[in-house]
């Protein structure tokens, strides 16, 4: 037996919530009023992480209202070479580095301390890897791994966490076998939260997650419609997105549920269990994040005639308006559908993160690849790097507040 089934062996009875759901959209509702009421801006989270490729019509709820808010007329980007530049993510090398928290090399020791043993003030990336213990970053550099978390996951596609490092980064968690690891930066201390019955699986790949405000507990990211799980265990599915949760977003801050659960569909935000507000977008997209009021993505925002480019996105999601792209020229659907650019989360109302690792698939081999965490201001349209990795770079997690090395 090993750590982690001790610890699911401990873990609480799972029993129904009677209303997680509500209770979860009505605080994040209430947040949102209350920072609208002192002229705060409203708050968005990353959905994007890992990339689910089934797109589908989203799944009627019954007993939901939505209703579509007034659209400025279809956006279309502003292609005009002068203001639209084409960005060649080549080009990031040559980019000023911001001062951050992160190494300009990251890159994990082979054998980092156990958490449990040399707790961390904070995590701001993990770094998972097959056959390998999660290995975590603190802002003061130091590195540990999460011990029992290399054989966590047996017997699926891949067998390797996907950590989801909480918004203040006390904490990380991952979807495992027996439930959902949360581990705290701060104490080591490791705790199971059981899965629901509906969810125990087997399963060909664990969930992603994605961390709801405080101790709310996470959004699901199952592979037949999303389920919100509290921190005791407690769940019930979600009356937002579609299988897998593709184009489910989670505002950090306030708990604001997005969802674009087609690539060429309608964004909604929704306000309560059965109230949500739809706008219309032009364009596809995925790997979507949400805050500070504003939505981020991969993708292309239309028109037809632009096809063949694809880029980073930010979109007003009252309106639909196009506030930033960078548009790609990726005829071999590199930073779309094959993953190289993904926006993982707002580190402020001007600012993007991003992770890209730039690619020809005609002369590179995925192992040639060098991933490049890239802040970008989506208003002037600079570049900035933060820091790089190799090809294992591509699925680690990042906390956005912590990245900013200034403070």
């Amino acid at each position: 037996m090993n750590d982690l089934d001790q610890l699911f062996r401990e873990a609480t009875e799972h029993v129904r919530s009677p209303d997680l759901v509500g209770g979860a959209l009505a605080s994040a509702h209430r947040r949102r009023v209350r920072r609208t009421a002192v002229g705060a801006l409203a708050a968005v989270v990353l959905m994007g992480g890992g990339a689910a490729w089934v797109l589908q019509d989203p799944t009627p709820r019954a007993g939901v209202v939505d209703t579509p808010s007034p659209t400025a007329t279809p956006s279309v980007a502003d292609t005009d070479p002068a203001t639209q530049p084409v960005w060649d993510p080549f080009t990031v090398v040559d980019a000023p580095r911001s001062p951050s928290t992160l190494p300009e090399q990251i890159a994990p020791p082979a054998d980092a301390p156990s958490i449990a043993e040399a707790p961390l003030p904070d995590i701001v990336l993990a770094w998972p890897e097959e056959g390998v213990d999660l290995r975590v970053l603190a802002a003061n550099g130091e590195w540990r791994s999460v011990p029992g978390t290399a054989n966590a996951i047996q017997g699926t596609f891949r067998d390797v966490v996907s950590p989801t490092i909480s918004p203040e980064g006390d904490r990380v968690a991952m979807a495992v076998d027996a439930g959902i690891l949360v581990v705290e930066a701060t104490t080591g201390e490791q705790s199971v939260v059981p899965w629901p019955p509906e969810l125990a699986g087997p399963v060909d790949s664990r969930p992603g997650l994605r961390w709801l405000p405080g101790d709310e507990g996470f959004v699901v990211l199952h592979w037949k419609r999303p389920w919100l799980v509290g921190l005791d265990g407690r769940g019930e599915p979600a009356p937002f997105g579609g299988p897998y949760g593709s184009g489910v977003m989670v505002d950090p801050d306030d708990g604001t549920i997005r969802e674009r659960t087609r690539a060429y569909g309608p964004l909604r935000t929704w306000n309560d269990a059965d109230d949500a507000s739809s706008v219309s977008l032009g364009g596809y997209g995925e790997r979507y994040v949400t805050r500070f009021g504003l939505v981020a993505y991969t993708g292309n925002p239309g028109p037809n005639g632009m096809a063949l480019m694809s880029g980073p996105v930010v979109v007003d999601p009252g309106t639909g308006e196009i506030l930033g792209y960078a548009p790609i020229k990726d005829r071999d659907s590199v930073y779309s559908d094959n993953a190289h650019l993904t926006a993982l989360g707002f580190v402020d109302p001007d600012t993007v993160l991003l992770m890209v690792t730039p690619m020809d698939f005609r002369t590179m081999g995925p192992e040639d690849g060098v991933t490049h965490l890239v802040a970008w201001d989506f208003r002037t349209g600079d570049f900035s790097r933060l820091g790089s990795g190799g090809p294992g770079a591509r699925w680690i997690a990042v906390a956005p507040d912590l990245v900013d090395g200034v403070s």
